[in-house]
């Protein structure tokens, strides 16, 4: 089910203002908390300061949200995608809970600023951006965060909630919305975002490693890279590895890499030692036998799709370098 735009970009859902909101709760809710919304609202966030505030605005009963966070394994299904050598757990909301989510989650977006080098899970930006940043690089450092979403605990989704402007209430009630068996859920759709706002603190901290080696840095989603055209400072690999020595998230050991020229130089999949992106070498000839292969019609009809979307992607990343 897809939420209507109208529901989707409004900040108080199925109100059009908050003069709207208000008045519709006057008799339901407290001078004070109606007062909190105010203020939640002046800082461009959905005024969620309670279950029963939440409940006028989605316009249901607030035994629902009440299931939703004292009862998560009714609302969610569990099944497993193949993932390399390995297999990914998805934790994906039901209906109801994922339009909830949903609008959480945009309306979020809406009020976070995310730093220059932040491209993943924001309009706008893309892993061909992220790699275009490291171009022309001698040098490539990157590490990736393992099993991101769940292995951000609620506690700090509720903590960047409150750094945002949330009281108590409306930041551990959002929590619990938006989190499954204590932690984001790999596959709500508010995920993405919470986890840039998680994030903000390890984000401040890269940046701070980033500009004291005259190093250029960039996050997407879960992959970190540093980039630099003199010499490896070998000391901000220990600086990096040290940010993750505690707290939630652990770095994959398979997936600190480390690549000097001449040796290729690849971000997301492109090479970066160049003035512009380049596709790597095998992955171009892939493609000219897609195009040869089209143009005498020897794809399978199934099959064009996914042929024309790799062939779509070779001119994105052509007006994009």
């Amino acid at each position: 089910m897809r939420l209507p735009h109208p529901l989707l970009n409004s900040q108080f859902f199925q109100y059009a203002s908050l003069s709207e909101l208000l008045k519709a709760t006057e008799r339901a809710l407290s001078e004070s908390e109606r007062e909190l919304m105010l203020q939640l609202s002046g800082k461009g966030l959905p005024p969620i300061s309670s279950r029963a505030a939440l409940a006028a605005m989605l316009g249901i009963n607030e035994g629902l949200i009440w299931s939703f966070e004292a009862r998560p394994g009714r609302h969610y299904r569990t099944f497993y995608i193949p993932k390399g050598k390995d297999v990914r757990r998805i934790d994906a909301p039901r209906v109801a809970l994922k339009i909830v989510q949903k609008w959480i989650g945009f309306q979020l977006a809406k009020a976070y600023l995310p730093p220059e080098h932040v491209c993943g899970f924001v309009e706008g930006r893309s892993h061909i951006d992220a790699a275009r940043i490291h171009c022309r690089a001698t040098w490539v450092f990157g590490v990736d965060i393992q099993n991101f979403f769940p292995t951000t605990p609620i506690d700090v989704v509720a903590r960047a909630l409150l750094d945002i402007g949330y009281h108590e209430l409306g930041a551990v009630l959002i929590s619990r919305l938006c989190c499954f068996e204590n932690a984001l859920a790999q596959g709500a759709p508010s995920s993405p975002i919470l986890s840039n706002m998680c994030f903000a603190s390890y984000d401040q901290r890269l940046k701070a490693i980033a500009d004291r080696y005259g190093a250029r840095l960039t996050r997407y989603a879960d992959d970190i890279v540093f980039s630099g055209q003199d010499d490896f400072p070998v000391a901000l690999k220990e600086e990096v590895l040290g940010i993750f020595a505690s707290g939630p998230w652990a770095l994959s050991n398979q997936k600190i890499k480390l690549a000097v020229w001449p040796q290729r130089l690849k971000v997301h999949g492109l090479l970066v030692h160049g003035d512009q992106l380049r596709l790597t070498k095998g992955y171009r000839n892939r493609l000219r036998a897609y195009e040869h292969l089209l143009a005498a019609g020897k794809i399978r009809a199934e099959s064009i799709s996914v042929v024309r979307g790799h062939l779509g992607y070779k001119d994105q990343v052509a007006k994009r370098a």
